[in-house]
């Protein structure tokens, strides 16, 4: 049975097909931009609906404890990856290693946690606070790639340090629970 907050969650998957749709259509028309924009605010709004409506209906599921971090992740590696390519989008871009970063802590996540459950046969996927603030700094990293040329070049590089400095530690104290759970 899906709850709203699920459906809220799922929400979000189904907004990436729209978000990749505009911003490949960003380098044809700038106006696209701001439709990105919007549209990462309706999931940023959605991530804090689901858990707000899990916790005040208790529908806290099984389900909602995977599908909202899986969703987080999809929108996360979609956008990094696509904000980085010269092919795609235009400047400012994301330089590779930072989507390589990303992906490759969220994909370790995904991954390791999937290993857990196989092997203990249990799963903790409890977020950290280093891991929610990591988000919030992706998050605020993407935003200022879509904002464009409103930013100055400093505050990008910035803010794209911070967030992966604090992703790569992030993955590393999550990894460490990984392994003490073993």
């Amino acid at each position: 049975m899906l709850t709203l907050s699920n459906k809220i969650s799922l929400s979000r998957i189904f907004f990436i097909p729209l978000l990749v749709l505009c911003l490949t259509q960003v380098q044809h028309n700038n106006h696209y931009r701001y439709i990105c924009l919007f549209i990462m605010m309706l999931i940023g709004l959605s991530d804090v609906l689901d858990g707000y409506f899990a916790r005040k209906r208790n529908e806290i599921t099984n389900l909602g404890r995977y599908l909202d971090p899986v969703a987080d992740k999809l929108v996360m590696m979609v956008s990094c990856i696509i904000l980085s390519s010269d092919r795609i989008w235009p400047e400012p871009r994301f330089p590779n290693w930072i989507p390589t970063v990303i992906v490759c802590r969220d994909l370790l996540l995904m991954f390791g946690t999937v290993a857990l459950l196989l092997i203990t046969g249990r799963m903790d996927c409890q977020p950290t606070m280093l891991g929610k603030s990591a988000t919030v700094l992706q998050i605020i990293a993407i935003v200022s790639v879509l904002i464009g040329n409103h930013i100055p070049l400093p505050i990008l590089i910035t803010i794209w340090w911070m967030a992966v400095i604090l992703t790569f530690i992030s993955g590393l104290l999550y990894m460490y629970k990984g392994v003490k759970q073993l």
